[in-house]
């Protein structure tokens, strides 16, 4: 953990991780550094400009340091291949403020802890994110280990231990738009068919779509369906098996080779043309 009060996201002291770990050279850095008010200023410009085009979509934090960097889209001074993107420089950051670094993967969140531990609207403004629990201790995902009093919030709330692991800010953004996203157009679906999906285990294979806000005009069935497509596709699965059954309806992919354990819906989901 950092020992004194400075700013642990400012950008000189990012600069010097960075060139610590061998990711940038020393002319990358007196870029970053000279750039950063200008880039910052388009990247607030930008933001106005979303945010008034898309008033469905509310955007309450702050453009840091990091983000000034990974727009200038510098190439790593350890591997030309590769740009400096969020994923490095805040696995850099972890081991610096001596926090796991964390890469989320979606098949391994549970809905129901991602969305009945912390309300969403918490959940953007502080960009904190349940990822696990075990035997009274909380794992909130973070790319901020310094906001104690939300911590403190959290513990106070939940009445449990919290551990901290470093996540990039762009993976808590995208899985809190789409877990509260996904769950919303599920309850708009058993509403309008009268029936109890098991979220227990659709939350384990569903790729939520990139647009995690649904109104009320929405074809909320069709949008639980378009999930599981779109994360058939993102993980290249080459077949899926739609099973209707009594009770539920099930649905399988095979993924290299192998099937997936079944994705649920309420037989009325699946109602026979």
């Amino acid at each position: 953990m950092l020992a004194d009060k400075t700013d642990p996201f400012d950008i000189k002291s990012i600069c010097k991780s960075l060139l610590k770990k061998g990711l940038i050279k020393r002319g990358q850095a007196k870029s970053i550094i000279g750039q950063e008010e200008r880039i910052r200023a388009k990247l607030e410009e930008q933001r106005a400009k979303q945010k008034g085009s898309d008033r469905t979509r509310e955007i309450v934090n702050p453009i840091t340091s990091v983000d000034v960097i990974v727009a200038m889209n510098l190439v790593r001074a350890d591997h030309e291949t590769r740009v400096l993107d969020e994923d490095i420089i805040f696995q850099t950051l972890a081991q610096k403020w001596g926090h796991p670094y964390k890469k989320i993967d979606p098949l391994k969140l549970n809905l129901n802890l991602v969305t009945t531990t912390i309300p969403r609207n918490f959940a953007l403004k502080h960009l904190v994110l349940p990822i696990h629990i075990a035997e009274g201790t909380l794992t909130i995902a973070t790319p901020d280990p310094f906001n104690t009093e939300v911590m403190e919030d959290i513990t106070r709330v939940t009445n449990m231990q919290i551990a901290i692991v470093i996540s990039s800010k762009g993976d808590i953004i995208k899985l809190i738009d789409e877990f509260f996203g996904f769950k919303r157009s599920i309850a708009a679906a058993e509403d309008l068919f009268g029936a109890t999906a098991d979220l227990g285990n659709l939350e384990q294979y569903v790729q939520i779509t990139k647009d995690g806000d649904f109104t009320s005009n929405d074809q909320h069935i069709v949008n639980a369906v378009n999930h599981v497509f779109l994360y058939a596709f993102d993980q290249r699965a080459s077949d899926i098996h739609i099973e209707p059954k009594r009770e539920e309806t099930r649905v399988r992919m095979r993924i290299d080779g192998v099937f997936i354990r079944s994705t649920r819906f309420p037989a009325r989901f699946t109602t026979p043309w």
